[in-house]
């Protein structure tokens, strides 16, 4: 064999390998039967990210944006943070959100709009 490809050889499994991760999204909808489902971004090196929620149906999609932490804590650790976001719906509600990690790869909040509607929501890295 061709020692220039042994490296991209052994590097290819381990690519594929990470792309089988990924941080998922979840949440439900006070005034809407069933749990919403998506996916969820990362931020840059400051924090935040966003994430996308869709009923099964497809018909109603959410996308929040969450600003990275207001809030710090002890070196090494982030649970405990917390932030705000907003989060816009395809049927025009836009919700304020308030978010707080759980670890250094999920999150929980919730974002609410002003008729009094609530938005519970949870974020997390998983394969």
């Amino acid at each position: 064999m061709n020692r220039r490809f042994t490296l991209p050889l052994f590097v290819l499994p381990m690519l594929l390998g990470a792309c089988a991760f990924g941080y998922h999204a979840r949440g439900t909808l006070s005034d809407v039967s069933g749990e919403l489902r998506g996916k969820a971004f990362p931020g840059n090196a400051q924090g935040g990210g966003r994430f996308a929620l869709a009923d099964r149906e497809g018909r109603l999609r959410c996308d929040g944006e969450m600003a990275p932490a207001q809030s710090a804590v002890p070196s090494g650790s982030c649970e405990g943070e917390t932030g705000s976001g907003i989060v816009r719906c395809s049927d025009g509600r836009v919700l304020t959100a308030r978010w707080t990690a759980i670890s250094c790869r999920a999150f929980q909040g919730y974002a609410d709009d002003d008729y009094g509607n609530r938005l519970e929501f949870r974020v997390e890295r998983r394969p």
